[in-house]
């Protein structure tokens, strides 16, 4: 006797596979993230097969990965380093901060949460923008800007899905810290951005008939 949840066709069946790709892919990513300046190559990467999941047009998916971070390892390892310089100019400011004592401080805090977000709400859409449409470096970096702005609500909610997880992750007790630990090893970072990439799609759909 066949129960329906067994089924390869079934909902249960499917939801089992999707989740053991995202943790496969999940390791994939990990690995190739582990020289540091590869990130932005692996994130490209990573939405690029998310995004094609989201939509099931995924095909062999490690394959498609590789594909990937090597067809956008040079665009997205260009936008990475600036990322990281960005993130610089925030140390730097703390650095002045606290030369200047306790009046600085506070304008330190407000103004690098202030510029920390909008960089990696910036970020977080340059990296999947490229991975979906073939542009030159300007032209990615000019249409982030616009698209962002024409497309906020569902550029909000794809970062949140995405930041929201990981702050939590990492201002929770310490005790608690090796389980979200085990939780971004295991699947976490495949598994947000697929989720992310359900409203990433909604974006980029209107442009690609164009």
């Amino acid at each position: 006797m066949k129960f329906g949840f067994m089924n390869y066709d079934s909902k249960f069946s499917r939801t089992v596979n999707r989740l053991t790709e995202l943790v496969l892919l999940n390791f994939v990513f990990i690995l190739t993230c582990i020289p540091i300046f590869t990130i932005g190559a692996a994130v490209t990467a990573l939405y690029s097969t998310t995004l094609k999941m989201a939509r099931n047009q995924e095909g062999y998916i490690i394959r498609g990965y590789f594909k990937d971070f090597a067809g956008n390892f040079r665009q997205a390892t260009i936008f990475w380093v600036i990322e990281l310089l960005l993130y610089l100019q925030l140390r730097v400011l703390y650095i002045a901060a606290v030369v200047n004592g306790d009046g600085m401080m506070k304008a330190y805090t407000i103004i690098t949460w202030t510029l920390g977000i909008l960089y990696s709400i910036y970020f977080l859409f340059v990296f999947p923008l490229i991975a979906t449409f073939q542009n030159t470096f300007i032209r990615i970096a000019r249409n982030a800007f616009v698209m962002i702005i024409s497309h906020l609500p569902w550029v909000l909610a794809s970062y949140l899905i995405v930041a929201v997880p990981l702050a939590a992750s990492f201002g929770i007790h310490t005790k608690i810290l090796q389980f979200t630990m085990l939780f971004w090893f295991l699947v976490g970072f495949s598994l947000v951005l697929y989720l992310s990439s359900f409203c990433l799609n909604r974006i980029f759909s209107r442009y690609m008939d164009r």
